[in-house]
């Protein structure tokens, strides 16, 4: 491919930057596999790049693979064929600086000197320019790489398109941690009625239970935090640390694990729970505690089962708890 000058910022196409990605509630509440679509897609439309891809490593194995605009099969068997993990220099730049976007264009000296192979494999799937980040999952040895590519007719990847996807990254881990966090809980982490996680020693959530992820938003707010990462002074028992959290109305137990430290976090019981819900709310919610179903409760009140449903909602958020256990608890029933 013929060497030109590199464009300046302002002969290539712009990136929109200006806003947020949004991508946290979408985090929580959509799979693994769509919500790395999603995040691609918006990429590459923020990026105006043709294809790309997010592909998820650990150490020891390949975990797994998103993309756009590419037949990821037939890449793979292609990459793995010519030994794509030896001539990838873009991977090693980005592996070498994490969370710090590198690119390559169609003129970068490196691609001149690769093999053959590797020119037509990027040749192959339309790639000319390249751009990508490393980001590594803290808590674990996990590293994700994502890739915006452009094809032919496509301007050449800036600098200016790089400081703005580093600044982008840690928006972007954030999102997958938190995606990851709630994908492990949906897979389903031994329920309890009170919010069960594993943490590493550093206090970054390994995995957690579904009443876990649906307290993290209060949790984290109380926190200070964004990543799913406990204080490590809510690990350590620091006095003031958990007197903290007993006046915003929770108790936390830290044990072992064979993979980690085990965190329990219960909601207080309010010194008479019932006190604090509507006595319309205390009647339904005490029936409901006891064992009867929405339905038992609506015909021995004559209500609607939707009217029971929208009661216990409210019990619930009052309570600060997602479980019929832990509202029996919060009750003391």
């Amino acid at each position: 491919m013929p060497s030109r000058t590199p464009p300046s910022d302002s002969d290539a196409r712009p990136t929109r930057t200006a806003e947020p990605l949004s991508l946290l509630r979408l985090a929580r509440n959509t799979g693994s596999e769509r919500f790395q679509h999603e995040l691609l897609r918006r990429l590459l439309d923020e990026f105006r790049a043709d294809h790309g891809a997010i592909n998820t490593w650990h150490p020891r194995s390949f975990v797994c693979s998103v993309g756009i605009g590419y037949d990821l099969a037939a890449m793979s068997e292609q990459w793995n064929r010519i030994n794509g993990a030896e001539l990838d220099f873009i991977t090693f730049a980005m592996r070498a600086q994490p969370e710090q976007a590198a690119i390559a264009n169609d003129d970068d000296p490196r691609w001149q000197r690769t093999p053959p192979a590797w020119r037509e494999f990027l040749s192959c799937h339309g790639i000319v320019h390249q751009m990508g980040v490393a980001i590594p999952f803290e808590g674990s040895e996990t590293f994700v790489h994502l890739y915006l590519n452009r094809g032919p007719g496509s301007p050449p990847h800036t600098e200016r398109d790089a400081r703005a996807l580093t600044a982008l990254t840690p928006q972007i881990r954030e999102s997958l941690l938190v995606n990851r966090l709630y994908a492990h809980a949906r897979q389903g982490l031994d329920e309890e009625a009170h919010p069960l996680a594993l943490t590493d020693a550093d206090g970054w959530v390994l995995f957690a239970n579904r009443a876990f992820c649906a307290a993290w938003p209060a949790l984290a707010a109380l926190a200070g935090a964004i990543s799913p990462r406990l204080p490590q002074a809510w690990l350590a028992g620091h006095r003031g640390a958990l007197r903290l959290l007993e006046a915003a109305g929770w108790s936390m137990e830290v044990g072992h694990d064979g993979s980690g430290l085990r965190v329990a976090l219960r909601r207080s019981p309010a010194r008479d729970g019932i006190a604090a819900l509507t006595p319309r709310q205390a009647e339904i919610a005490r029936l409901y505690c006891v064992g009867h179903s929405s339905k038992d409760v609506g015909l021995r009140l004559g209500l609607s089962p939707a009217t029971v449903r929208v009661h216990l909602r409210n019990a619930y958020s009052r309570a600060g708890v997602s479980s019929r256990a832990a509202l029996r608890a919060w009750l003391g029933i």
